[in-house]
C-alpha cells in the first residue's frame, strides 16, 4: 500500500455518473475538495492514495456494492475512523451492522447535503 497523498474533504462513492456530478458540484460550490470512485473497489483504491474527512457512498453499485465496501473499510484502521454517509434511493435496503454515520436519500437535496457534510468534514 502507498503512502497517503492528499487529504479531501469528501469521496464520493456512486455508480451513476450524474450523481457524482451533480453532488460534486454541489459540494465544490459550498467549498469542499470532492474526490470520487464509482464502485467499492473504485474507492478502495482512492483510499489508497487520499484521505477524506467523509465518504458517502451509494449501497447498489457494479463490481463492489456499499455493503462489501464497508467491509472492506472496517479491516483497515485508518478506513474504519471515516465518517461514511450512505446515500441510497429506497427505504427498504438493509442497513443493519453497517455502523453507518447518516443516511442521505436520493434525490439529493442540496442543503441536506451540505448539512450533514458539514457536520462530518474538517475543512476549513
Amino acid at each position: 500500500m502507498g503512502s497517503v497523498e492528499t487529504a479531501v474533504d469528501v469521496l464520493l462513492v456512486d455508480d451513476e455518473q450524474d450523481v457524482r456530478e451533480l453532488v460534486s458540484e454541489i459540494l465544490s460550490r459550498a467549498g469542499y475538495t470532492v474526490c470520487t470512485a464509482s464502485d467499492g473497489r473504485d474507492a478502495i483504491e482512492v483510499l489508497d492514495r487520499v484521505r477524506p474527512s467523509v465518504i458517502i457512498m451509494d449501497l447498489q453499485m457494479p463490481v463492489m456494492n456499499g455493503a462489501e465496501f464497508r467491509q472492506a473499510q472496517r479491516r483497515n484502521r485508518e478506513w474504519i475512523k471515516i465518517p461514511t454517509v450512505v446515500m441510497t434511493g429506497t427505504t427498504d435496503e438493509p442497513l443493519l451492522d453497517l455502523a453507518i454515520e447518516e443516511t442521505l436519500k436520493k434525490p439529493v437535496r442540496a442543503l441536506k447535503l451540505l448539512e450533514i457534510v458539514s457536520r462530518h468534514a474538517s475543512h476549513t
